[in-house]
């Protein structure tokens, strides 16, 4: 498991993440303080340690802690989760209706172009100050890498500043992965040159990613088969201080818990209690029963850590039987908190890429001309038997695997545009909601530019119906 001291910097970092505006939202995050760090003092070498950390920081934000984050309210409108969020505007989106004056997208917004207007202007610093070739530009670059693949897996839309001016032209997803693609290829060539072989595999990783959501195979095989077998690059959290904790611990501890595992991908039948022999895949376990959190309404079924958390075992609650040798009949001890089959605790490290990863865009990549060994390997896994399949057949075993040993990971939401963009299929929930109070989905399957933004560049046109999904994916 890769560490990244680089996180011990965070302290630091009282202005160095909040300086200057955000794209064009110039009040957001604006800080008024003269005690502090002013702009001009960041272009300093001293203090570049710390802002290559506030890059990092920030991703973490983004992946678990912000209202905004992408393992959690960026996922509403996919079929991984349900919501028992009492907030209205959180829970619309949980229905796949956005409103964008209302709801997660400031703060989802906000955290994941701060990755990028942070990776590219500490770049910028240390090409300055200290030299091109620099190993810390490796992480910057990646980080902000993975920020614009967040941003085009994410968002319907996208703003960036230009040359030190707020930009007046949204862009579309497939132009934020575009942008992807140099910062990846930077971040890959300096980790070459300076030995850094984690943020290598990482950036390679990411740069597959990247090619895949262009539809861009030939490129995406290339990436993807240059990363080495059995790399992990982890995002660190602690239990030490709430600022460095895992947010995901929130979402499924206390009486107001709201995170739950949705019907397509609960191991049982929505609804039923004590499901326990259905569980052979340790990949998707959950809680035996459901709960009533925050809305006292919506049945959540506490997911236990897949395979994209630090803590996964690997273990099944259901016992072994004939159909199942493998499973191992573990019991959840103190609620998920204790044993081998745990909830997401404070100090819970998210995958950010790995090899697997890598051979999914591969496979997906490959999948037009077929091929069994890679899903039934998957399978195996899952405590399911070997298939012999092609054609269509095999490249919809390869997305459900895919959606396995992905799964909680921030992946679904690309994934669902990917293929629909790309006329495999749409796959968003529809019918209705599983809280039949909520009536039918709605067609959103992206999320909006929030209204902050908007206000933040009066040069920006607003959308002329904000409540209207935009065309496409």
């Amino acid at each position: 498991m890769t560490k990244h001291s680089v996180s011990r910097w965070v302290g630091m970092l009282t202005l160095a993440v909040l300086v200057g505006p955000l794209m064009g939202c110039d009040q957001i995050l604006k800080v008024d303080n003269p005690a502090e760090i002013g702009v001009d003092d960041l272009n300093t070498v001293e203090l570049l340690d710390a802002q290559v950390a506030g890059v990092y920081s920030e991703l973490a934000d983004e992946m678990t802690r912000n209202n905004g984050a992408l393992l959690w309210s960026v996922n509403f409108l996919t079929d991984e989760q349900v919501t028992g969020l009492n907030w209205e505007d959180y829970a619309r989106v949980n229905q796949r209706i956005n409103e964008y004056f209302r709801g997660p997208f400031a703060s989802m917004w906000a955290g994941m172009s701060l990755i990028v207007r942070l990776g590219e202007e500490v770049t910028n610093r240390i090409d300055s100050l200290v030299s091109p070739t620099d190993p810390r530009i490796a992480l910057t670059q990646a980080l902000a890498g993975y920020g614009y693949v967040f941003i085009g897996e994410s968002m319907c839309s996208a703003v960036y500043s230009v040359d030190g001016e707020y930009g007046t032209t949204e862009e579309t997803p497939l132009q934020s992965f575009q942008r992807a693609i140099p910062a990846f290829q930077r971040a890959i060539a300096v980790a070459s040159a300076t030995g850094q072989n984690d943020i290598l595999n990482m950036a390679r990783t990411g740069l597959a990613r990247a090619y895949l959501n262009l539809a861009d195979f030939p490129n995406t095989i290339q990436a993807a088969q240059a990363v080495t077998p059995g790399s992990a690059y982890w995002v660190e959290y602690a239990a030490t201080q709430d600022a460095e904790n895992n947010g995901l611990f929130g979402e499924v501890h206390g009486t107001n818990h709201t995170m739950g595992v949705s019907p397509w991908f609960l191991q049982g039948t929505f609804g039923d209690q004590d499901i326990v022999d259905t569980q052979t895949d340790p990949r998707i376990q959950h809680s035996t029963r459901w709960t009533t959190g925050h809305n006292g309404l919506t049945k959540l079924y506490k997911p236990y850590q897949g395979l994209r958390f630090s803590q996964y075992s690997g273990k099944t609650q259901a016992p072994a039987s004939p159909a199942c040798p493998n499973c191992t009949g573990t019991v959840v001890q103190s609620g998920g908190d204790a044993g081998d089959i745990l909830l997401y605790q404070k100090d819970t490290e998210v995958l950010l890429a790995d090899y697997l990863e890598a051979q999914h865009h591969l496979m997906e990549a490959r999948m037009r001309t077929g091929g069994n060994e890679f899903v039934n390997a998957r399978r195996a896994v899952g405590n399911e038997a070997p298939v012999n399949l092609g054609g269509a057949a095999l490249f919809a075993e390869l997305r459900r695997q895919r959606s396995l040993d992905l799964y909680q990971g921030g992946f679904r939401l690309g994934d669902l545009r990917r293929w629909g963009r790309d006329g495999v299929g749409d796959f968003f929930p529809s019918g209705n909601h599983v809280n039949q109070e909520w009536g039918a989905y709605g067609a959103w399957t992206c999320h909006p530019l929030p209204l902050s933004e908007y206000d933040g560049n009066p040069e920006l046109p607003k959308p002329a119906n904000p409540l209207v999904p935009p065309p496409g994916w």
